[in-house]
């Protein structure tokens, strides 16, 4: 049984994004410091930390299904998914081809540069392998939380670390930040996955339905607690290595895990209301996030709309967002309408 609950903050995530690749890249230069722009970079910031944790909510949740659909044991179920995770990270390299042959000013070493599908590739393979090795609570701990742990406490590490220096600029660029060789690192944001996949591990836990609803207490209960200890943590000194707050840390490491883990039981609390049946715009991106992805950041970026790079004031570049986000909207429905016999509309239960 699909969980549209998932499908819906994904789609959320997916405004987040449109609304932060907008932003950045349509707004004047002279007004990103004010108060409205630095809101919105707080409210885009939550789009990939949600799209790398709902990717490993998913794992268990997708390896299971198969395991039930195939009869394949539970290795196998997650070999399939590992290929997954390979493909994703072909898909990162086609991207960036694509956005190179776009863009006469870019350099061929750009097919390389770590991005957010990069990353969600190598997670959901390197998560996928775990979970078909965590078969027991305490495998599952030792699988899934483990990884997600050590890749956290390692971070400040990696940024001082003198090994990485001795790779290719561009892999260098997959352990830590180097200039503007790369966006986004295995440090700490593979992290998001595994955790994300111990949590599809308590969502897929066979219950009766009368159950849901005490569950997803726990689960918010749980969030609220990681969050709160996240922040609690927020003026401890780091045990090895000293960590910035809003890239290396620990303790907004846990916020963010303590609020996705939150949102997910609020959204399916939304999704219990009498009106959950009806067609809902954020399902629709939820279901077609990769391939809102890959246009819309063709259009924020691209050749496309050249003359809005940097030219627009906030209120202008807020008002572009609205636009886009409905065009991508449209896009998306013709996306997911073209798999339906007849052209039917999608159900979202």
């Amino acid at each position: 049984m699909r969980r549209t609950y998932i499908d819906w903050l994904r789609g959320l995530a997916v405004v987040f994004m449109i609304e932060w690749h907008a932003v950045d890249s349509w707004t004047a230069l002279d007004a990103r410091g004010t108060e409205g722009f630095r809101l919105a970079s707080l409210i885009g910031g939550w789009a990939a930390p949600l799209f790398l944790f709902l990717a490993g909510v998913a794992v268990p949740l997708a390896g299971l299904a198969k395991q039930r659909k195939t009869g394949l044991n539970r290795r196998s179920a997650a070999a399939s998914l590992e290929w997954r995770g390979w493909q994703v990270f072909a898909l990162a390299h086609l991207f960036r081809f694509q956005s190179f042959v776009f863009d006469l000013t870019a350099s061929w070493s750009s097919i390389f540069k770590p991005d957010i599908l990069n990353i969600l590739g190598l997670g959901l393979a390197a998560t996928a392998f775990s979970w078909g090795r965590a078969t027991s609570p305490r495998r599952r701990v030792l699988y899934l939380l483990v990884p997600a742990a050590a890749i956290v406490l390692l971070t400040p590490g990696a940024r001082v670390w003198s090994w990485p220096a001795l790779l290719y600029p561009r892999l260098e660029a997959y352990i830590r930040p180097v200039g503007n060789l790369g966006v986004f690192t295995l440090f700490p944001w593979m992290a998001f996955v595994f955790a994300g996949a111990y949590v599809g591990e308590l969502i897929a836990a066979d219950r009766p339905p009368s159950r849901e609803a005490a569950f997803h207490r726990n689960l918010a209960a749980a969030g609220i607690a990681i969050a709160v200890s996240g922040w609690l943590g927020m003026h401890l000194s780091a045990p090895f290595w000293p960590s910035e707050f809003w890239t290396t840390s620990l303790s907004f490491f846990l916020i963010r895990l303590g609020v996705m883990t939150l949102a997910l039981s609020v959204a399916w609390l939304w999704m219990q209301r009498p009106s959950h049946n009806r067609w809902s715009p954020l399902i629709v991106f939820g279901r077609t996030s990769l391939f809102v992805y890959w246009v819309h950041v063709a259009i924020a970026y691209g050749a496309f709309s050249a003359p809005l790079h940097h030219a627009l004031a906030l209120p202008w570049s807020l008002t572009a967002f609205a636009m886009l986000m409905i065009l991508m909207l449209g896009l998306a429905v013709m996306w997911e309408g073209r798999r339906m016999p007849g052209g039917q509309r999608p159900r979202v239960s």
